[in-house]
């Protein structure tokens, strides 16, 4: 049904901690201003407050807690994907790793007759399934709990030069704003942009300029600011310093952002939402310091009514 983590807590046991997302800055029922113009094929603007629909009882799936989400076959259509995009206000050209994780077989997340359309999606089998393994992404160790298989999809800096955000050609535009050069992730089989829900999304890779410093997590680099050439400039995005990962947000050390399976209305910081948005936007702060540890990469989160779960933290 899930992940562990040799790096920090249990992802079912982090779903569980709510109650605090109201001091921690979500706000619902703010619509972005700028999500039609960049997914207007799919977005509707519609704001409402209702729980969203579930189709089955969660202990159908063999979930003990019925407080908690167990299976994407639980959600309706609209929930079982979501969309990504990147914006970038930096005047370096940027590129990024991102990759989705999620378990599947037995037990799983993804119930069996939802393999196939993550298959065709792109995910693809991490471990041997059935092995009881763990898959790793860059330094992450993601244990298997749940299921008997865990995919993964790849995004960004294994894509080539086709992945990189463009610089920034106007400094007076700053994120969040559809005018900003950007990237939306899309399916591998029809490029459509609504890709199957992840439980974990991770930034960061093996690659030499994205992989953690030493064996420190929150240093694995999920953006990384680059010159005309290609060649990495400046200070790179390290996991605590990008709004939502877990070490962002203080809640243990994993370069991670978290599938939200709580059935209530409350989110934590490094939670998003199921058929909703993620907008990352990559800020301008290539040239901090070594010892300036604000955000040079914020988040902006939409639920699938559109408003807004996480606004970005400059």
């Amino acid at each position: 049904m899930g992940f562990g983590h040799k790096t920090t807590m249990k992802l079912s046991a982090l779903a569980l901690c709510v109650g605090v997302a109201a001091s921690m800055g979500q706000s619902c029922g703010n619509v972005s201003p700028f999500l039609a113009a960049m997914f207007n094929n799919t977005l509707t603007g519609v704001v409402t407050t209702n729980p969203p629909p579930i189709i089955n009882d969660p202990n159908e799936n063999g979930n003990t807690n019925a407080d908690i989400l167990a299976s994407v076959c639980d959600l309706p259509d609209a929930q079982r994907v979501i969309q990504i995009g990147i914006q970038n206000e930096a005047a370096q050209a940027v590129d990024f790793s991102i990759t989705l994780v999620v378990s599947a077989g037995v037990g799983g997340f993804v119930c069996d007759n939802q393999i196939q359309e993550y298959l065709n999606a792109g995910y693809r089998d991490a471990i041997v399934p059935g092995s009881g393994g763990n898959a790793v992404v860059g330094c992450d160790t993601i244990s298997q709990l749940g299921g008997t298989r865990i995919l993964t999809l790849e995004f960004g800096v294994n894509q080539g030069i086709a992945a990189r955000l463009t610089a920034n050609p106007n400094p007076d535009t700053l994120f969040p704003d559809a005018g900003l050069p950007s990237v939306t992730l899309r399916r591998a089989d029809n490029n459509s942009t609504m890709i199957p829900l992840p439980e974990v999304i991770v930034v960061g890779s093996g690659d030499p300029d994205f992989v953690c410093t030493g064996n420190s997590l929150c240093t694995q680099r999920g953006f990384v600011y680059v010159s005309a050439g290609g060649f990495p400039v400046g200070k790179a995005a390290e996991a605590s310093r990008i709004q939502g990962t877990v070490c962002a947000e203080n809640f243990g050390t994993a370069p991670e952002m978290r599938l939200d399976k709580t059935l209530d209305q409350s989110s934590q910081p490094y939670q998003f939402g199921r058929g909703g948005t993620i907008i990352f936007g990559v800020l301008d702060r290539a040239g901090d310091a070594l010892d300036v540890s604000r955000n040079q990469v914020a988040w902006l989160v939409i639920d699938e009514n559109d408003s807004t779960l996480h606004t970005p933290e400059r």
